[in-house]
C-alpha cells in the first residue's frame, strides 16, 4: 500500500502557472521586490561607502551609518531610491518572475528527477535543475536592467549636497565617452555574474531549507521525509505550509507558522547570498562608481584583492547581510501573502 502512494505522489508534477498566472506573478514578484528594497535602501547606501573606503581606514556598519545620516540626513541614506524601484521593478520582476517557469520547464518533479541519474542522484538533479533556473532568470534580468543598477550605485557613492535627483545621473552617465547609450553599460559583466550566483543561490536556497523544514516523518515519499540528522534537531521538520496536504499533514497550518516558516528560510537565503555575492559585489561597486578605471569585471576584482587583500572581497559583509537578510524577510513574506491573495500557489 506504501509502495503504491509513493508511486501515486512521485507520478504527481508539482503545481505549474498558467500563462496568465505567469504573468501575474511577474507583477507579484516586483511589488514584493520594490517594498523590500524601501525598506533596506540605508543598509545598501551604507554597504556602498563602506566598500570604497580607502585601505587602513576603520569603518564599521553602524559607524558609517551614522556618519551619513549626520552629514546628509535621512535624505542621504536614501540616494539612489529612485532608481532602486525602477531596478526592482525591472530587474527583481524578471529574476523571481522566470524562475519558476523555468524551474517547471525542466520537469523538476520527484519522479522525473529519479529517472534522470537513479534515485540516489535525485536530490543532487533537484538542486541543479534549480540552480540552472536561477541562473538563467538572474542572467536574463541583469543584461536587461543593467543601467538601473549603475545609476544606483551612482549615486550611493555621490557625497554632493544638495542630494541630486535621479535625472542628474541620467545626463551625467549618458555624457561620458561613448554615449548616451553605452556608459549605461559600464560593469555589466559584473552585474551579470553577480545576478546569475545571487539567484542560483537565492531561489535554490529558498527552495530547498523550506523544502527541507516541511518534511513529514510519516510521508509515504522518502524524498519528503526529514535526513536522519534532522530528526535530533527538534524543530527542523514538520512545519507546515499552502501544500499541508501533499506534505502528509493532517490540519492546515496557522498564519503565524507560515511567517515562521518564511522567516527561517529568507533568513538562510539572506546569509547564503551574502557569502557566494561580496567578492562580486565589491568588485561592482568600484567599477560602477569609478567609470573608466577598470576594463573589466576581471580587472576590478584583481584590484580589490591587491588593495585591500582577501578580507576585502568581504568589505561591508555586516551591511550586506543587513541588507540581504531583511530583503528577502520581506520580499519573501509579502510575495508568498501575495500569490495566496491571488490564488497561486506558494513559491
Amino acid at each position: 500500500k506504501n509502495n503504491a502512494l509513493f508511486h501515486l505522489v512521485c507520478s504527481k508534477t508539482m503545481p505549474t502557472l498558467t500563462s496568465e498566472q505567469v504573468v501575474l506573478n511577474l507583477g507579484l514578484a516586483g511589488v514584493s521586490c520594490a517594498a523590500a528594497q524601501s525598506v533596506v535602501q540605508p543598509s545598501e547606501t551604507t554597504m556602498v561607502r563602506q566598500q570604497l573606503v580607502k585601505y587602513g581606514e576603520r569603518t564599521t556598519f553602524l559607524g558609517t551609518m551614522g556618519r551619513i545620516y549626520k552629514a546628509e540626513g535621512a535624505r542621504g541614506l536614501y540616494r539612489g531610491i529612485e532608481a532602486a524601484l525602477l531596478r526592482e521593478m525591472s530587474y527583481s520582476t524578471l529574476r523571481f518572475g522566470l524562475y519558476e517557469p523555468l524551474r517547471d520547464a525542466m520537469n523538476d518533479t520527484p519522479a522525473a528527477n529519479v529517472g534522470l541519474l537513479g534515485e540516489q542522484w535525485a536530490p543532487v538533479v533537484r538542486i541543479a535543475k534549480r540552480a540552472f533556473a536561477g541562473c538563467a532568470a538572474g542572467g536574463i534580468a541583469s543584461a536587461i536592467a543593467s543601467p538601473t543598477d549603475l545609476l544606483k550605485v551612482r549615486a550611493q557613492s555621490d557625497t554632493a549636497l544638495p542630494v541630486p535627483g535621479l535625472m542628474t545621473y541620467v545626463r551625467r552617465i549618458a555624457g561620458q565617452p561613448g554615449g548616451p547609450i553605452m556608459p549605461f553599460y559600464e560593469g555589466v559583466s559584473a552585474t551579470i555574474s553577480r545576478a546569475v550566483v545571487l539567484g542560483a543561490t537565492k531561489m535554490v536556497t529558498y527552495n530547498e531549507v523550506k523544502d527541507a523544514l516541511k518534511r513529514n516523518p510519516d510521508h509515504p515519499d522518502p524524498s519528503k521525509r526529514p535526513a536522519e540528522w534532522q530528526l535530533y534537531v527538534p524543530g527542523s521538520y514538520g512545519w507546515r505550509d499552502g501544500d499541508w496536504r501533499a506534505m502528509g499533514h493532517e490540519a492546515a497550518p496557522h498564519e503565524a507558522e507560515k511567517l515562521t516558516l518564511v522567516f527561517l528560510t529568507s533568513v538562510a537565503a539572506g546569509l547564503a547570498i551574502t557569502i557566494t555575492t561580496s567578492p562580486i559585489t565589491n568588485a561592482r561597486t568600484h567599477i560602477m562608481a569609478h567609470p573608466g578605471r577598470f576594463s573589466g569585471f576581471p580587472s576590478a576584482l584583481i584590484h580589490v584583492g591587491r588593495e585591500y587583500g582577501f578580507r576585502g572581497y568581504f568589505r561591508g559583509f555586516a551591511a550586506q547581510w543587513a541588507r540581504f537578510g531583511p530583503y528577502a524577510l520581506v520580499q519573501f513574506i509579502c510575495w508568498e501573502k501575495l500569490r495566496s491573495v491571488a490564488g497561486l500557489p506558494g513559491i
